[in-house]
C-alpha cells in the first residue's frame, strides 16, 4: 500500500485479507489438524471465530471488489488461485509440509498484487512487491525445514542443499522475469539477502554423534564446560 495512494477499495481488501488469515487457524482446529484434544475442547470457539472472520472477510472483500478498477479486479484472481491450492492442501492434510507452507507463503505474498494495484500502483510494481515478498517467505520456509532436518539424529544433509538450490532457482526466476519486463530491476536485489541465509541453514548449538551404528545427540559445548 505504501507504493501508491490507497483508498477505500485498498483498505477494504487489506482488511478482508487480514480477516481471511485470522479465519485460517479456527478452520484448522475444526478440521482436526491441531489435534483431537484441541478440536474437542475448542470446537465451539473455533466455530464462532471462523464464522465471524469468514463473514467479515467476505463482506469486506465484496465491498473492495465493487470499488476496484477493472485491472485490480483481474489481479484478485492471483491470490484466489493460490488460496484454492492451499485449501486443497489443507483438506489433504499437507499444510504442514514444505510445499504446503511454501504455498501458504505465496498466498500471503500474492495479496500484494491486487492491493498495490487498488492503491494506484502499476502492475509491474505490484508483481515486483509480491515476487520479492514471496521469494523471501519461501526461502525462509525451506531454511526452517532444513534446520529441523539437520537437528535430527542422524542429521539430514539433503534439505540444506535443497534450500541453497531453491534460493538460487528463485533468484534465477526473478532475473528471468526482469529480462522480460514483468518485474522491476530491483526485484532480484530485493530477494538477494535471502541467499546468504540459505547457506546458514543449520543449528549452531545442536550436533549428533554415532557409535555402534546408533545415533545420539551431543550436548552443546557450553554444557560441557
Amino acid at each position: 500500500m505504501a507504493v501508491g495512494r490507497p483508498g477505500v477499495a485498498a483498505w477494504s481488501f487489506a482488511a478482508a485479507a487480514v480477516c481471511a488469515f485470522l479465519a485460517h487457524e479456527p478452520l484448522l482446529i475444526l478440521l482436526g489438524q491441531r489435534g483431537p484434544c484441541a478440536r474437542r475442547e475448542r470446537q465451539d470457539d473455533a466455530v464462532r471465530w471462523f464464522a465471524a472472520f469468514a463473514t467479515v472477510s467476505a463482506a469486506l472483500g465484496a465491498v473492495a471488489f465493487v470499488l476496484m478498477t477493472p485491472i485490480a479486479r483481474l489481479a484478485v484472481v492471483v491470490p484466489i488461485a493460490f488460496a484454492l491450492i492451499l485449501a486443497g492442501l489443507i483438506f489433504a492434510h499437507h499444510e504442514r509440509t514444505t510445499i504446503g507452507e511454501a504455498v501458504s507463503a505465496m498466498t500471503l505474498a500474492s495479496v500484494a498484487i491486487p492491493l498495490a494495484v487498488a492503491s494506484g500502483a502499476s502492475m509491474t510494481t505490484a508483481v515486483t512487491c509480491a515476487a520479492a515478498f514471496g521469494s523471501g517467505f519461501v526461502t525462509a520456509t525451506i531454511c526452517v525445514h532444513a534446520v529441523i532436518a539437520h537437528a535430527r539424529c542422524p542429521p539430514g544433509t539433503r534439505p540444506r542443499a535443497t534450500a541453497i538450490l531453491m534460493t538460487l532457482a528463485l533468484l534465477s526466476i526473478l532475473v528471468s522475469l526482469r529480462s522480460r519486463g514483468l518485474v522491476a530491476s530491483v526485484a532480484p536485489w530485493a530477494a538477494a539477502p535471502s541467499a546468504p541465509r540459505s547457506r546458514r541453514c543449520r543449528p549452531r548449538h545442536v550436533s549428533c554423534g554415532s557409535s555402534d551404528g546408533r545415533w545420539w545427540r551431543r550436548p552443546p559445548r557450553r554444557a560441557l564446560s
